[in-house]
């Protein structure tokens, strides 16, 4: 039997995906220096394929591709042509393409747009003539329109839109009017309009509401009233059929606000910290029928609170970190049936913290920098059953991609099998980058074992995993199979258990054997699926071909 195998699900009992989560490069796409754009990590799904900015030592920073393979991980175009970058930024997908924000000698950053292919790519509109640039950032999709904020000569930063045509690329608004800048961003669609936080000239930054037209672009509310910033830091939740944020009226600082879209409907919700001070009630996550999220008050610091909208429902969940300071929660995250976040209790440092909204349930997870140092667990995303995030276990190993599972209770550093601790100087990730989903794949950008930094992708898909049992002990049979299979074992080995996994690694069916079982799978769809024998003495795998 396969030792190292049993290892791993002996620690991961009943997750094969665990062995198939290893992660492994991608590609080396730079075999110079860095090959990802650590500023816009993400990788952006557009028809099937994953897209991302990307540099491979001759082209600059460029548009890429991936189908997830390495020889499907290809530049798509080269838009500032040779050494030069064009930065494509900003990547989303609206009307059949994909729009971005790039950079080219003749127009500077302007809108671009792509199908994917190496002839389908295309300028949209020069919105500033020249190498200026409009800067085009903060896309959003509304109202059958690709909104996005940019600046052309006469009018500034402004509100913009367009069809995907030169055309059909407008400006929607000069909010700040003439050539001063409205600065519009933090925009998300609710309840069929387009809210964002911009500034006129007259009010500060405030809250802005668009219906797409000239006309229906309107202040909801001068907050602060006068010149201050009421509104700047554009941090929504949609919770009770409203949208809740953060926002200064002058006399209360910033608190929990929330807007209905009028006037009248937008209002203070709770004064956390009383009188001037602020809250700053940030990172607010629906969960439970709630909201939770980090704020501040006078006796007990910034600790995680809750909110059910109102001034009454709202409250302290649990004074994590005793004193005025409070243990600084950040990264609240919904896993599974709880909340995860990364607190400092004054014990343990900044680490893994869940909660399930009472404060006797709020608790560590795991002190994954032992002792008093923190490992400060960040980017948290929740892909196959895991939680993933980037933390630091000690000096040496600097910030690692790290995962937890609730139902084996562990955490564990996530590394290639190739691995080796210290085998160069920037053996780590970049604390900032963000791992993303997308196409099924899990992509991270790390610096491993003196590979620049280039992305790494963990896959569910459990075809690649060797079969590990022995012919002599067991039998599976008829394989392939339309309708049931056989499982039999030999006289000596008792007590097994069956685990059938599809290829995305989720169960799909578990069942207790002795000896010998049948396996119904005339409901399951065809392909290929993963059955895993568990036995006191270790457990192996077979793969079985499910056929029309």
């Amino acid at each position: 039997m396969n030792k190292r195998l049993t290892v791993v699900t002996i620690i991961f009992f009943g997750f094969v995906t665990a062995y198939s989560q290893t992660p492994q490069l991608l590609k080396d796409i730079n075999v110079f220096d860095a090959g990802i754009d650590i500023y816009e990590s993400k990788v952006t799904e557009y028809n099937g394929k994953g897209y991302f900015s990307a540099n491979d030592g001759f082209s600059g920073t460029e548009l890429w591709v991936t189908d997830g393979t390495p020889a499907g991980t290809q530049p798509v175009t080269d838009i500032w042509p040779g050494p030069g970058s064009s930065f494509p930024r900003g990547r989303t997908v609206y009307n059949g393409l994909l729009y971005f924000s790039a950079y080219d000698l003749t127009h500077g950053q302007e809108l671009w747009a792509s199908d994917g292919t190496p002839s389908g790519n295309f300028l949209v509109s020069d919105i500033y003539p020249g190498t200026n640039g409009s800067g085009p950032n903060n896309f959003i999709v509304y109202n059958n329109r690709l909104f996005f904020s940019a600046t052309d000569q006469a009018h500034g930063n402004e509100l913009w839109s367009t069809d995907g045509t030169a055309a059909g690329t407008i400006m929607v608004k000069d909010i700040n009017p003439g050539n001063a800048f409205g600065f519009c961003s933090g925009f998300i669609v609710h309840n069929g309009k387009l809210f964002f936080t911009a500034k006129d000239g007259s009010h500060g930054y405030e809250l802005w509401i668009s219906d797409g037209t000239t006309d229906g672009t309107n202040l909801v509310k001068d907050i602060y009233p006068g010149p201050g910033d009421g509104y700047s830091y554009a941090q929504w939740c949609e919770f009770d059929g409203k949208l809740f944020f953060s926002a200064n009226d002058g006399t209360h600082g910033f608190e929990l606000w929330e807007t209905d879209g009028t006037e009248n409907g937008t209002n203070l919700v709770v004064d956390i910290y009383n009188g001037p001070g602020s809250g700053y009630p940030a990172s607010l996550t629906v969960y439970l029928g709630a909201m939770y999220f980090p704020a501040a008050d006078s006796a007990n610091g910034r600790e995680l609170w809750t909110s059910d909208g109102t001034a009454a429902g709202t409250s302290l969940v649990k004074d994590i970190k005793s004193g005025t300071v409070g243990s600084f929660p950040t990264e609240v995250t919904v896993y599974h049936d709880r909340l995860y976040f990364k607190a400092n209790d004054n014990s343990n440092g900044s680490e893994l913290w869940s909660s399930d909204g009472t404060a006797s349930g709020t608790h560590l997870v795991k002190d994954i920098f032992s002792g008093s140092s923190s490992g400060f667990p960040r980017n948290m995303i929740t892909f196959n059953d895991h939680l993933y995030f980037i933390a630091a276990q000690s000096v040496n190993d600097g910030y690692q991609l790290f995962r937890y599972n609730d139902s084996t209770d562990i955490t564990e550093m996530v590394v290639p099998a190739s691995y080796l601790p210290n085998a160069c100087t920037d053996n780590d990730m970049d604390q900032y980058s963000q791992p993303t989903i997308a196409i099924g794949i899990m992509f991270y950008p790390a610096t491993y074992d003196s590979l620049m930094t280039e992305f790494y992708k963990i896959h569910p898909s459990l075809i690649g995993i060797e079969e590990s049992l022995s012919d002599s002990e067991y039998s599976v049979y008829p394989n392939p199979a339309s309708s049931s299979v056989r499982v039999s074992v030999s006289g000596a080995i008792k007590e097994t258990k069956l685990f059938l996994y599809d290829v995305k690694g989720i169960e799909i069916m578990r069942k207790n054997m002795y000896r010998e079982q049948l396996l119904d799978i005339s409901d399951l769809d065809p392909g290929i699926y993963l059955l895993q024998i568990v036995t006191p003495n270790g457990s192996g795998y077979k793969k079985i071909v499910k056929c029309k």
